[in-house]
């Protein structure tokens, strides 16, 4: 290595040492009305669930968040009732990357009878904002027992919208 290849590697260095410190971008506020598309119909995985039909379906929700414990939380404000077997509230935590949860619950199984059992599950909600204002994500769930034992991932969008627009209402 030649003296002007040492120096300038050890001015790029030095300039590296002095380089303002670039800080994560800050979160992305997830506010107002999103109508949200489960598309279970394109649903995968391992479980007998990840393969029984389903239609794609939507419901519209009121997303708030509040960054003031230094935490970025965006949490459900307003939407459907959720089911008995799930959570009453939803939330998502901001990662630097994309809005995250992650909950335990029972997985309503569909048996080849059409009755219903609940399945211990445990699942793992992202959602990545898009440049449009959008976000796509992904829901994840392992069920670890029972009939529908195994793995399901089901996409996930949520677009900005005025309700009713689509001449749906929210009450």
């Amino acid at each position: 290595m030649t003296r002007w290849h040492a120096a300038a590697a050890l001015a790029s260095a030095a300039s590296l040492l002095t380089a303002p410190y670039a800080s994560a971008d800050p979160a992305p506020q997830w506010d107002g009305w999103y109508e949200v598309t489960f598309h279970t119909d394109q649903k995968t995985g391992t479980s007998a669930a990840a393969s029984q039909r389903e239609e794609a379906y939507t419901a519209w929700y009121k997303f708030a968040t509040d960054c003031s414990s230094g935490t970025c939380t965006a949490s459900v404000v307003d939407g459907p009732t959720p089911k008995d077997n799930v959570p009453k509230t939803t939330s998502f935590t901001w990662n630097g990357t994309q809005w995250t949860r992650s909950e335990s619950w029972r997985w309503d199984c569909l048996l080849p009878d059409r009755t219903i059992t609940y399945d211990t599950a445990s699942s793992v909600t992202n959602y990545s904002p898009q440049s449009d204002g959008s976000l796509k994500g992904t829901f994840g769930t392992n069920i670890g027992d029972g009939d529908c034992q195994g793995t399901v991932y089901i996409p996930l969008t949520a677009v900005p919208a005025d309700p009713g627009t689509d001449g749906t209402e929210i009450t």
